[in-house]
């Protein structure tokens, strides 16, 4: 490869990264109204091909959001909505997990079926039936 080739890349591949980080850093500051709606934690055996990288490839008020096996745009959820309360108490929970991180299958009483509690559990919350 000749020098002056070599520079020009060199200078073209410096003028474009600058401007990556910052559309970047930008969607992330001024990200879309809402929150992205809870996905239940899954196995997947095979991920597909994200959607989307940030709010702004997104239509209307869609949000860039993790979902089952891939990353997809999806209609917002207003987090100031009062949550379902289903009745009942969570049972107590003897124990520790030793899991690092373990992943939550509710996050309250809405993500449960069939008046299941979203309670705290031995390793990360779960839906339970109330005691």
């Amino acid at each position: 490869m000749k020098l002056t080739s070599l520079v020009a890349f060199v200078v073209l591949l410096a003028l474009g990264t600058p401007v990556s980080w910052a559309v970047e850093g930008a969607s992330k500051e001024r990200a879309k109204q809402g929150d992205c709606p809870f996905s239940r934690p899954v196995k997947c055996l095979l991920y597909e091909r994200p959607e989307c990288r940030s709010d702004w490839h997104c239509p209307r008020k869609q949000k860039c959001c993790p979902h089952l096996c891939g990353i997809r745009c999806l209609d917002p959820v207003d987090p100031s909505q009062p949550v379902k309360v289903n009745p009942g108490k969570c049972p107590v929970v003897a124990g520790q997990c030793e899991m690092l991180n373990p992943k939550d299958d509710c996050l309250n009483d809405g993500h449960c079926l069939r008046g299941l509690k979203c309670c705290r559990g031995t390793c990360g919350n779960s839906c339970v039936k109330p005691v």
